[in-house]
């Protein structure tokens, strides 16, 4: 069998059920849909993105409230600069407002992002119920790139086949579980997505042989992985189905991280090629909105002129400079050296 690692549940824009104009009828909504989640045992549940600027500014409360609510805001404009603001502010506020800042992992910029992606805190729906599984695939990363010896057109064969093969079984039962339930099944989202006891992406990386992740060389591995992941016909994809490169998530790129062995624009530079955006990115705890909000619109320029599904989840660290080493308390974060935000 497999293990299930977490049950989810994603809904449609939480404006849609919640009335945001009152704050605090607002948040006793989502009270009362944290009670529901404990009572089914549901771990996480995403709100979906927030459209409008009295939504945003009630993503941190909402996020306050405790671990299981995800919540995200939508840019839909890559111009739009007063709703890039808007979204800097509320990260900055959950970085005051939650202990050591990590609240933030609940909460996300999206730019361009479709309904039907499985991973939080992007995650929402749109139209009749379905399911979706997102896969934790370092593992598959590691034993298949090293196989091909430095050569990348057998690097690009072996990935597809090394995940069509895993992840057969999986659409298998997600097919048969569908059928049982008359519940439409959306896909797997077939993203590399790491895990701190997985083995690194960095030793993956590195294993082509054209250097060390972060030199020359890494783009066009995350080009590969990501072309891959597009490229299984055997298996029907949802959501990013690209490369992740969160370096508070990842061993090996939070240890390059602390060496400087790439900044914060090197992972801009990869998500055009990769899955994501910018994921779990510490930064000091006194960045300037100015700063933070520019470099979403960064993001939000990929993602529109790229037309890919990007997202920001950065980390304002409370008391931290550029280089110095973070401190989270979270079992799902690695510590690494914060980044600048130049």
């Amino acid at each position: 069998g497999f293990e299930v690692q977490t049950t989810r549940i994603s809904t449609n824009p939480f404006e849609e059920y919640v009335g945001v104009a009152d704050a605090a009828g607002a948040l006793d909504s989502f009270r009362a849909i944290d009670a529901e989640l404990c009572r089914l045992g549901v771990g996480l549940f995403s709100a979906g993105p927030a459209m409008s600027a009295a939504a945003i500014a009630l993503a941190p409360a909402i996020v306050r409230l405790g671990p299981r609510i995800s919540v995200s805001a939508a840019l839909s404009d890559p111009l739009d600069s007063q709703r890039a603001s808007e979204i800097a502010d509320a990260i900055l506020r959950i970085s005051r407002e939650t202990a050591g800042g990590e609240g933030n992992f609940q909460f996300c910029g999206s730019f361009n992002v479709p309904a039907g992606i499985p991973f939080f805190p992007a995650a929402y729906h749109s139209g009749p119920p379905s399911f979706a599984i997102g896969c934790e695939t370092s593992a598959l990363l590691a034993h298949a790139l090293p196989l091909a010896a430095g050569d990348l057109t057998a690097a690009r064969r072996l990935l597809v086949e090394t995940f069509e093969r895993e992840m057969g079984p999986v659409q298998d039962v997600a097919l048969s579980l569908s059928a049982d339930h008359s519940l439409p099944f959306d896909g797997i989202d077939a993203s590399v997505a790491p895990l701190g006891s997985a083995p690194p992406l960095t030793t993956s990386f590195e294993s082509v042989g054209l250097g060390r992740f972060g030199e020359s060389g890494t783009l066009a591995v995350a080009a590969l992985v990501t072309g891959a992941l597009k490229s299984l016909p055997a298996i029907k994809t949802c959501g990013y189905s690209g490369l992740m490169l969160p370096p508070c998530e990842d061993a090996g790129l939070a240890s390059r991280a602390a060496e400087a062995g790439y900044r914060i624009h090197d992972l801009l530079a990869y998500s055009a090629v990769c899955g994501l955006g910018l994921d779990t990115v510490p930064v000091p705890g006194d960045v300037p909105e100015r700063k933070l909000a520019a470099l979403l619109l960064d993001v939000a320029a990929l993602a529109f002129r790229l037309n890919k599904p990007l997202t920001a989840r950065i980390f304002p660290v409370p008391g931290k400079q550029a280089g110095e080493m973070t401190e989270f308390k979270s079992p799902y974060l690695v510590n690494t050296r914060c980044f600048e935000v130049p």
